[in-house]
């Protein structure tokens, strides 16, 4: 999944002009407040995404952030899948991720966040993925992607095009090798098989996520076909992700499926301090670096709208550094989990009222591994306990 919040193209026009007279740029709306009673938090995950650990190894922070959830009540850790960038480079396999994780951990749940399927071969993602489903005693979950830049390509360059058509058609043939359907190949002599992969898994149904954010009709699709969604606020705020919330809710019931039952997770850059003021002061330059990190991405991806986005954003010359900070500060007051335990207890149950099940608390974007835990730590706190 890209981050690209700050690249909005629908916020470009006129924000050179806004930044040299000092007008600032129209407010986002801020989550919609719970009515009557205060409805619970959701779920709390970690989800690890761009490799940057505050100038530590980014392993040790993944398993020492995993040994610590996994005892703290946090219901998963998700890795992505990422190729070929610096930033985000520690991620390229989040199979061979889970296995380590599988063996630090016993009870949280190990995502991945995603797996961008049309770059492998659906017989080896069931059977590493069936692997670490042993490995971790069945605390698989997996997210499910197209990808999007086009350099990762490099691994199927044919893919790239119908990559979202090879997304649903390999995520069929996944789920049902998992169930046990075979799969036809032929092999080099011309002889036709009937695939199995082994090991055999140990959850009979492999829960499946589809990662998407702006696009609504995704958001229908995953509710007409029983998956969950897992998201992020990209080019769109907390009001839009209502909206698709709505729409996926209303999917899942027009399919006779359970629409309470479809599992929205939703990722948050997290740190929760002792006082909000210093939290987001202690997050600035770490936040920063980490938005404008993602121009040269956008500008090389192959697909124009977004380098058309990042062409804008690096003509900004002198006034870059002014529309990040700007953007920085609409995303920790509307877009994040940036802030004091009560402020954070206030966003969870604003979005839990719009229907995110779960928030996937990202944590890798540069604070140090003793900030990062004592967050968590913190957070921790809002988690409700069991009877």
């Amino acid at each position: 999944m890209s981050d690209s919040t700050f690249l909005d193209a629908d916020r470009l026009a006129g924000l050179k002009a806004r930044l040299r007279s000092g007008s600032p740029a129209p407010a986002q709306a801020a989550p919609a407040q719970a009515t009557g009673a205060r409805s619970a938090v959701p779920d709390l995950g970690v989800i690890f995404f761009s490799g940057l650990a505050g100038g530590t190894d980014p392993y040790d922070l993944l398993l020492d952030v995993s040994r610590y959830i996994d005892r703290a009540g946090f219901t998963a850790i998700w890795t992505p899948e990422r190729h070929f960038t610096e930033v985000g480079g520690a991620y390229p396999n989040p199979a061979v991720l889970g296995a380590a994780l599988a063996a630090v951990t016993e009870r949280v749940r190990i995502r991945a966040g995603s797996v961008n399927l049309p770059l492998h071969d659906v017989l080896r993602a069931a059977e590493e993925w069936a692997l670490v489903d042993n490995l971790s005693g069945g605390r698989v979950d997996l997210a499910l992607a197209p990808g999007w830049h086009a350099r990762d390509f490099v691994l199927n360059p044919e893919g790239y095009e119908k990559r979202s058509l090879l997304l649903n058609e390999a995520r069929e043939q996944l789920q049902g090798l998992w169930r046990g359907t075979p799969l036809e190949r032929r092999d080099p002599l011309g002889e036709t098989h009937e695939i199995l992969t082994f090991p055999r898994p140990v959850q009979p149904e492999l829960p499946v996520w589809l990662t998407t954010s702006k696009n609504e009709d995704a958001w229908r699709f995953a509710g007409e076909n029983g998956l969950n969604v897992l998201s992020a606020l990209i080019n769109f705020g907390p009001p839009e992700l209502r909206r698709r919330i709505e729409v996926y809710r209303a999917a899942r019931a027009g399919a006779g499926l359970d629409p309470a039952q479809g599992v929205v997770s939703l990722m948050l850059h997290t740190y929760v301090g002792t006082d909000r003021a210093r939290a987001v002061e202690l997050v600035r330059p770490a936040m920063t670096e980490y938005l404008g990190s993602f121009v040269g991405q956008h500008a090389t991806s192959g697909q124009a709208e977004l380098k058309d986005k990042s062409d804008t954003l690096l003509n900004l010359g002198d006034d870059r550094d002014a529309f990040v900070e700007m953007v920085f500060q609409r995303y920790v007051s509307t877009s994040s989990l940036i802030g004091d335990t009560a402020s954070a207890r206030t966003v969870l149950e604003d979005f839990r009222a719009m229907g995110v099940d779960e928030v996937a608390c990202l944590v890798d974007f540069g604070l140090p591994k003793d900030e990062v835990l004592g967050s968590l730590a913190r957070l921790a706190t809002l988690i409700p306990q069991e009877v």
